[in-house]
């Protein structure tokens, strides 16, 4: 509590304002906020420009802090090029906790070290936070977070940061509260009642990462820029005195190569940015590192709607949060992971049932957690610069801007709270390099610029959309919240939806506020395959990665009338997304398939008579077959009355991996125990497989009590 005391002092007694947080102060004769040069360009118009023009800057990474750079850069009035060899923030711009955190971590770090430095980063972090929500107020909200006490005194603990965290915070800023444990149970009725002291709610800023970043790439292509996806860099352009001078890259959708000349060169390509230091130096040290983290998404009744849940210190001694998001719960580990060999790297099984092992010691042993609530899962790199000697003062800022040998600028680290800010200091270093000569010194970005759609929006906005064109509220919110006052134009390109109400707005899909207007609107945001779309303009593969799977053929096919697709590519694209629904956004795999390890207790006799049985039932030769036709089934087979709560027990011990319905595997298990009537061994085959995991987790020697294994296995 003393070094609390003594951090409050130093907040107090320094000079903590802009400039001590890496901002300086705006001259009173700054030149005028700069207007928008044209309407949204074509990818194709971009692609003429890079054959014919010499930029001033070339930003190699369509990432939040490439696309960053790319605005910053273009509302200074230099000549911009943009390329991403994927999709803009396909990366790990795209697969963030979705929050704009202040640092209330940090803060524990500045505190234990008393780390003046880190207290500075921590203001850095809640200033950006601020200039975010000016920046797109129509995709930035606060969220409010409860912070569980599970002990007494660290309430008083807990009560000192906030009120610190809350005093280095701009005018404005929700202040935080304190809550009794039934007043947290109220709010979060899932938690363990006997761990629970009490709890503090206080905000943070959350948004769609995603979105945010390309409509930063927009924006910055609406002041000037030219941007493309999916293009590839192949190798640098090299000046006669061997200086970085430009990038050769391939359009990977038509093959087609491109020399873009440039005065500076910018690598903002994340945990991939040693990569592209190998083509300037092919003796360049490693400057990045990198770590793994996993997010699952579960229902929302895992957590309350409007409330999340942050848990750096649970008894388990693991962290972990519940976020509420677009109508569903994001859950993770504040713990970073080792970085996985493979730099295309995909969640595991491991990881998945790892945090749903967290969710079920963090909430109330009453709650049942299953895997079939898992509705999608993604995981992501987070780029860290290498701890040297020589970069030792660099770390303290979690980034650092790296000049190579032949002038290209690298910037590796950073946050979505701190894109901004360090793309304006990597065009700084830009301007000092290259000796460019920017129409403005300073940046705008902090509080002139706004994004496209920010302009004329307001958080009632939508209430236009249901008056004037007749949508549904949740419909027109959605639009609103995604497109900002831009929402217009996709409302004026909806088609009737054939009914009385809603007249205008036809939905992909009856559980999802996404529309068919929607995805002409992306493919006019350079969507340029399936996987763009129904993972970055739509986020439906982020939330349902089945529901995304049903609506790929009428995604694709919206796509193939705008983009002119043969039946061949359209049959491909789909095929490609599937994959990349199985492998990176937890589709169920062969992974899932060994995790299906409880032998089937029927003679070869029975399971072919049952198999038959689910063959007929599954018509569409989805792989599964409903509950309810399960319980069919059952009294066609002489059971005069389903056993609902123990059919309950049994598929919990199945732990299936679907909502409602189960595929051929599970669905002879479940006719084992219930037809056949021996649930018992299921359970304990359950138990047995569970303390197998764990033994083999710890290296210990395998071994069931008898008595729970009812006289053997």
């Amino acid at each position: 509590m003393a070094r609390i005391l003594q951090m409050a002092t130093m907040l107090g007694s320094s000079r903590l304002g802009h400039g001590a947080f890496g901002f300086d102060e705006r001259p009173s004769d700054a030149a005028p906020v700069p207007q928008m040069k044209r309407e949204l360009p074509t990818r194709k118009m971009c692609l003429e420009a890079f054959k014919r023009t010499h930029y001033d800057i070339l930003i190699i990474g369509g990432g939040a802090v490439g696309s960053g750079c790319a605005l910053d850069a273009a509302t200074r009035g230099l000549k911009t090029a943009l390329v991403e060899a994927n999709d803009f923030g396909s990366g790990t711009s795209s697969k963030s906790s979705k929050l704009l955190h202040g640092g209330l971590r940090d803060l524990e770090q500045a505190i234990s070290r008393l780390d003046v430095a880190a207290l500075r980063r921590v203001r850095c972090s809640l200033r950006e936070r601020s200039h975010i929500g000016n920046l797109a107020p129509h995709l930035s909200r606060p969220v409010p977070i409860m912070l569980p006490v599970h002990h007494w005194w660290e309430a008083p603990l807990y009560y000192l940061k906030l009120k610190l965290y809350h005093l280095m915070a701009p005018k404005g800023t929700k202040s935080f509260q304190y809550l009794s444990a039934d007043e947290a149970l109220e709010v979060f009725p899932m938690l363990r009642r006997q761990e629970l002291f009490g709890a503090f709610v206080f905000y943070e800023g959350q948004h769609d990462d995603a979105r945010m970043c390309l409509s930063v790439a927009l924006t910055a292509a609406r002041y000037g820029a030219d941007i493309c996806n999916h293009m590839k860099v192949l190798r640098l352009i090299k000046s006669k005195d061997g200086n970085v001078a430009g990038a050769e890259a391939v359009d990977q959708l038509t093959g087609k190569k491109y020399s873009i000349r440039a005065k500076v060169v910018v690598n903002a390509t994340g945990h991939m940015s040693d990569s592209l230091r190998q083509l300037e130096d092919s003796e360049a040290k490693p400057l990045c590192t990198r770590s793994w983290s996993s997010i699952i998404v579960l229902p929302r009744f895992y957590c309350p709607e409007e409330v999340g849940v942050f848990d750096p210190h649970t008894p388990s001694g693991r962290s972990i949060f519940f976020l509420p998001w677009q109508g569903h719960t994001l859950v993770g580990s504040g713990d970073e992971s080792g970085s996985p060999p493979d730099q295309n790297a995909q969640p595991t099984e491991t990881d998945v049932q790892s945090l749903l092992e967290g969710v079920k010691h963090f909430v109330s042993p009453s709650f049942d957690v299953r895997r079939c609530d898992v509705l999608a899962v993604w995981g992501g790199f987070k780029p860290l610069p290498v701890q040297s000697d020589s970069l030792r003062h660099t770390l303290l800022k979690n980034h650092v801007i790296h000049l190579g040998p032949r002038n290209m600028l690298t910037i590796v680290g950073g946050t979505w709270s701190s894109f901004r800010v360090l793309a304006e200091k990597t065009v700084n270093a830009a301007i000092r390099h290259g000796e460019l000569s920017p129409l403005r010194k300073d940046s705008v970005t902090a509080e002139s610029c706004k994004l496209d759609g920010a302009s004329g929006w307001s958080p009632k906005m939508f209430i236009r959309l249901v008056q004037d064109f007749g949508m549904e509220r949740d419909v027109a919110e959605h639009l609103s919240n995604t497109y900002g006052s831009n929402a217009f134009q996709v409302a004026v390109s909806a088609h009737s939806s054939g009914m009385a109400w809603p007249i205008v707005g036809k939905r992909l899909h009856s559980e999802f506020p996404y529309i068919e207007a929607e995805v002409k609107q992306g493919v006019r945001e350079f969507a340029c395959t399936l996987e763009d779309m129904v993972a970055r303009r739509l986020r439906v593969a982020f939330l349902n990665v089945q529901v995304a799977g049903e609506i790929l053929p009428q995604v694709a096919s919206i796509m193939a009338k705008e983009l002119n697709w043969t039946r061949e590519h359209t049959r491909k694209q789909i095929r490609e997304t599937r994959a990349f629904l199985n492998t990176q956004m937890g589709q169920l795999t062969k992974e899932n398939a060994s995790q299906m390890n409880i032998p089937i207790k029927m003679s070869v006799r029975q399971v072919r008579k049952y198999a038959g049985q689910f063959s007929q039932l599954d018509e569409d030769k989805t792989g599964y077959v409903s509950i309810a036709d399960c319980c069919k089934v059952m009294k066609t087979m002489g059971v005069k009355e389903v056993p609902v709560d123990l059919m309950h027990n049994v598929l919990r011990d199945i732990d299936v991996h679907a909502q409602g319905k189960v595929n051929l595997y599970e669905f002879l298990l479940l006719m084992s125990a219930l037809v056949q009537g021996d649930t018992g061994y299921l359970r304990y085959a359950r138990l047995y497989l569970d303390q197998r995991k764990q033994m083999q987790a710890s290296n210990v020697p395998i071994a069931l009590p008898m008595e729970l294994a009812g006289g053997g296995l």
